[in-house]
């Protein structure tokens, strides 16, 4: 049943809300107790917390430095699946496998019952600088009804591939990367389809309503999280390419008429590349702008236009 406006719940303050504080992890050894540390300390202010955290394929100590963080901070669990690669080679699909199992332990595990929002976050070294007090920025009075509220960051807004704005990014990036591939060539077609949506936008930029988004941190009111499934590679692939998990989910929570929304003052990174040691960089920022700017010269406004609607026939 879809939400009607005498459905809405306004949001409960910080210090009276109970949060459950997830993620999925795979070879994160090396750095997950700093994170987790980080964390924390960026959502001690609410009354009570949990984390839960969701591992699997991991080939390092990860699993041993999860055991140890259980025995030391109070409320942390971690479900340790084992090699899903083997029966789930896709990554996304593996990732949405993941995901679900903390939105089933949200509804069915007992000690959950309490929660009243879901905080879930990537835990490969992207979230350094998630505060506290830019998470009580989404509590602010003049704040809008939110029933998600997602991360930007500093330098450009990075996550194109969980976005889904009607004017913004209203495509699958990776298709259209593919499409656009057929007519300009690989760098010309990412540039449009990836980087030309990378923009900066300002801390004091407020919110801006999406159909779908992540970007490495998110907040959900519990009943919106527990309102849908993510779905990932498995369902549907796209020229060989993989699907967004976070697409779905966002689907289903507007379907059942939730909103989401980009909070432009929530900043948990400064770009992921130079937070995130296991991704190389493919360009430097030099290069990624002198083809940004390029792709603009070449095509304009106007040719930009002919390109997306390509896609949409």
């Amino acid at each position: 049943m879809s939400l009607t406006q005498n459905q809405i719940v306004p949001l409960i303050p910080i210090s009276q809300a109970t949060v459950l504080l997830a993620g999925t992890a795979r070879n994160v050894a090396q750095y997950i107790s700093t994170e987790m540390k980080h964390l924390l300390s960026a959502v001690q202010d609410f009354k009570k917390v949990f984390v839960l955290i969701i591992e699997s394929d991991s080939s390092d100590s990860t699993i041993e430095v999860l055991q140890n963080l259980k025995e030391q901070i109070p409320n942390f669990d971690y479900l340790a699946l084992g090699n899903l690669s083997e029966k789930i080679p896709l990554r996304t699909a593996r990732i949405a496998h993941c995901r679900n199992h903390i939105i089933s332990s949200v509804k069915n595990d007992p000690k959950y019952a309490s929660v009243d929002f879901v905080i879930l976050a990537d835990l490969d070294g992207i979230n350094t600088h998630i505060k506290k007090s830019s998470i009580a920025d989404c509590w602010k009075k003049e704040t809008p009804h939110w029933d998600v509220v997602t991360a930007n960051q500093l330098d450009f807004y990075y996550d194109i591939f969980a976005l889904r704005h009607k004017y913004w990014s209203p495509y699958d990036c990776v298709e259209q990367q593919n499409n656009l591939e057929k007519i300009m060539g690989y760098d010309q077609s990412v540039n449009l389809a990836v980087w030309s949506k990378q923009v900066k936008l300002p801390i004091m930029g407020g919110y801006i309503e999406v159909d779908s988004a992540f970007g490495g941190f998110a907040i959900y009111k519990k009943q919106a999280y527990i309102s849908s499934t993510y779905t990932g590679g498995e369902v549907g692939q796209i020229n060989g390419n993989e699907i967004c998990e976070h697409v779905s989910h966002c689907e289903g929570m507007r379907n059942a008429g939730y909103r989401i929304y980009i909070n432009c003052a929530l900043i948990n990174c400064k770009r992921p590349t130079d937070q995130n040691p296991q991704k190389a960089k493919t360009f430097s920022t030099l290069m990624t702008s002198v083809i940004r700017n390029l792709g603009v010269g070449m095509f304009g406004k106007k040719r930009f236009r002919k390109y997306l609607n390509l896609l949409a026939e």
